[in-house]
């Protein structure tokens, strides 16, 4: 990159017309409404998870919901490969929805409608050959996660996923880092190296707007303040990983061979997911990323981008000393 070359971090804000290069994870469970309308008001992209409403209907209200609150940009995110092209297909076509964030695909229909409707399309990968299957597809942006991520089916970490990626990314695109990053310092890390911005997931997981249930909140805050809080990257089937938050309820599913029986059954997942919806004093089974020790408060969206915004100022206005 040249002295008057643009940062990719500009070039991504204007391509999302974001004040700031910071994403909200959709976190497959973990965000509704709520949540990413906060994001997005406070001038990050907020992203709206598909999985855990499984039908279209359930996705539109939410989508509505988002539109009531906001008028910024946010993105809906739709995992699962080209079975999920019909739910992206009415979602675009009935619903008008524009930015898309998709995981681990970018087939042909979705090439000819994202062309056909003017889409924007983010394509978040989790190794180098996902990114080849869509090295030439018109993606907008790369998310690169690594398994420092709750959701961490990668076998590479962030950083070292980023270097492998970008010389096979789309000449020009944006390149965003996922998986561990919480605050200022993250980012500037991820902007010197030349990525485009991060994506939050964790950190936005505990935001007051979240539908992680305060009572889950408070708890996981309240241990960590007195111990730092650890996770462990789990397999919980031959092709996924995830991970966890090494809590009581954690090594108890951990010893008894709990952890992969609920990923054998889909309606034990959802049983599992919607247990972070209601009140519950004791200690869940709860996915998160490895920045989850620095969890210091319960925030709001805006105060938490604020803050990234600010530490991250403050960094790069430091003078190192030349070697």
């Amino acid at each position: 990159m040249t002295a008057a070359a643009e940062h990719p971090a500009r070039a991504f804000c204007r391509a999302l017309n974001v004040r700031y290069p910071l994403v909200q994870g959709g976190m497959t469970f973990g965000s509704d409404a709520r949540l990413v309308a906060a994001v997005s008001e406070a001038g990050a992209l907020g992203t709206l998870g598909t999985f855990h409403y499984r039908t279209h209907d359930k996705v539109k209200e939410q989508v509505d919901l988002i539109r009531q609150a906001t008028a910024r940009p946010f993105s809906v995110n739709v995992p699962f490969f080209e079975q999920s092209f019909a739910l992206v297909e009415r979602l675009a076509r009935e619903d008008g929805v524009k930015v898309f964030t998709l995981g681990g695909w970018f087939s042909e229909p979705m090439q000819r409608l994202k062309e056909e409707l003017g889409l924007t399309v983010l394509v978040s990968v989790n190794a180098p050959t996902v990114a080849r299957m869509v090295a030439e597809r018109p993606y907008d942006a790369l998310i690169v996660q690594g398994n420092e991520s709750g959701g961490a089916n990668s076998h590479y970490g962030t950083e070292q996923l980023f270097e492998l990626v970008r010389p096979i990314a789309r000449p020009g695109a944006p390149v965003l880092w996922a998986g561990g990053q919480w605050d200022g310092g993250d980012l500037l890390r991820a902007l010197v190296r030349g990525a485009a911005g991060v994506q939050l997931g964790t950190r936005f997981f505990f935001a007051e707007e979240s539908p992680l249930h305060p009572s889950i909140k408070a708890q996981v805050l309240d241990s960590n303040l007195k111990r730092p809080l650890t996770t462990a990257l789990t397999p919980v089937n031959d092709t996924l990983s995830m991970r966890f938050i090494t809590n009581k309820a954690y090594k108890t599913a951990l010893k008894e061979g709990e952890v992969e029986k609920i990923f054998q059954d889909k309606e034990r997942v959802f049983a599992l997911s919607q247990a972070f919806f209601e009140e519950n004093a004791r200690p869940l089974l709860i996915y998160a990323g490895t920045g989850v020790y620095k969890l210091r408060a319960i925030q709001p969206c805006r105060a938490i981008v604020d803050e990234v915004v600010r530490e991250y100022n403050d960094l790069a206005a430091r003078r190192l000393p030349e070697l």
